[in-house]
């Protein structure tokens, strides 16, 4: 996982210049903290800058300290934090990754490692990921926090036979939810904390959920980490910052097009079908595999066997959270991706360990998809050449 990581995300990655115009505000708003010492209000050529809180000026800033100033450490976070994702998808892959509801065919040894490096691999590999991770903005922390957060409460939620490892997991989903706070605003435990609550739902589990989640020392953990910096920044700058803030930047986000920012209400499917590439054409087929509508099947099945549909209410509830919101931009479904590369890596590991008297009928739907990604392809080279 650490080529993977490596090539995909660390490679040559200081050999552009800051691009676009977002990733110089970022930049240059770190700098300031770094030069001033001024670790609570952000400032761009000496304005204030409200749009998103301090988590990414301030790792930013620590690698001006410990390097120096220049491209490779305005990205360095971003590269980390999808790093470290790949790492923890991989373990939760190698450790839970059941590919579909126990049955008759039993998951072996081997169906664990394929999950794990496919998985990680299409994680890893596919353009929305590789873009993100290689430019310093915060898009691509917010979505190493939200999915590391995700994956911590599954790997806590799998274990109910070891109480004291599935807390500290449980912790860890607090923490991680407090950083993605901290990253960029509400949206770090909104996201989170619907995925969780319909996966609960769906597998019937709210009230052993609520009664094991540890609710109120992990929201007093979130608080100690979340909240400080929101309140000293109010006090040095009052009405202002909350306007800016929660008001522009992210209510009217999510309820009006800001900035121009609007598109049509299948934009996310676009999106998902090119940034997910060449992986996107077997998600329909990998979710259709889950047989997510028998859900009594789901909830007679052990908790460690609950992946697949927890990924599925991971990718679905992002997908439809934004494609609800009117502002509209291709990173939001960021955070999505880890959960279509769990499907994938699931997917891929039962079709390579399906034993073959299984495999006796053509598999139509898999074909398609191989079919449907051939042709995207094809019209791709099409495109670039001509």
């Amino acid at each position: 996982m650490l080529i993977i990581s490596w090539l995909a995300f660390g490679w040559r990655v200081a050999s552009t210049s800051l691009v676009d115009e977002t990733e110089p505000l970022f930049a240059e708003a770190a700098r300031g903290m770094y030069q001033t010492g001024d670790w609570i209000t952000p400032y761009f050529n000496g304005e204030t800058r409200f749009d998103k809180p301090p988590l990414v000026y301030w790792f930013m800033a620590i690698g001006f300290h410990l390097f120096g100033v220049s491209e490779w450490t305005v990205r360095l976070p971003s590269v980390l934090a999808a790093s470290s994702l790949t790492g923890l998808g991989f373990y939760t892959l190698r450790r839970f990754g059941f590919p579909r509801p126990q049955g008759a065919w039993q998951p072996n040894f081997r169906t664990f490692w394929i999950a794990a490096i496919v998985g990680s691999a299409a994680i890893a590999l596919h353009p929305e990921t590789i873009v993100w991770a290689r430019i310093g903005v915060s898009d691509m922390l917010l979505s190493g926090c939200i999915g590391a957060a995700l994956l911590s409460f599954f790997i806590g939620y799998a274990q109910p036979e070891s109480p004291r490892r599935q807390a500290r997991w449980y912790i860890t989903f607090y923490v991680f939810m407090a950083l993605a706070v901290l990253d960029k605003g509400p949206v770090g435990v909104v996201l989170p904390g619907l995925t969780v609550i319909v996966f609960a739902v769906y597998v019937g589990k709210v009230r052993e959920l609520l009664r094991e989640i540890q609710l109120v020392k992990g929201s007093l953990l979130f608080g100690v980490i979340a909240v400080p910096w929101f309140v000293l920044v109010i006090r040095a700058n009052g009405q202002a910052y909350i306007d800016s803030f929660f008001g522009y930047h992210n209510f009217d986000r999510f309820t009006d097009v800001v900035n121009g920012h609007a598109a049509p209400w299948f934009f996310y499917f676009l999106v998902v079908l090119i940034g997910f590439l060449p992986w996107s054409p077997f998600l329909p087929y990998a979710i259709g595999r889950l047989q997510f509508w028998k859900i009594g099947l789901w909830r007679r099945q052990p908790r460690s066997h609950h992946l697949g549909i927890f990924a599925l209410s991971w990718f679905a509830t992002i997908f439809v959270f934004f494609t609800v919101a009117v502002t509209k931009l291709p990173s939001y479904v960021l955070p999505l991706m880890p959960a279509a590369g769990l499907l994938i890596g699931l997917l891929w590991s039962e079709r390579l360990t399906l034993p073959t008297d299984a495999n006796h009928k053509p598999d139509w739907g898999f074909w398609l998809s191989v079919g449907f990604n051939i042709v995207i392809f094809a019209v791709l080279a099409w495109a670039v050449h001509y």
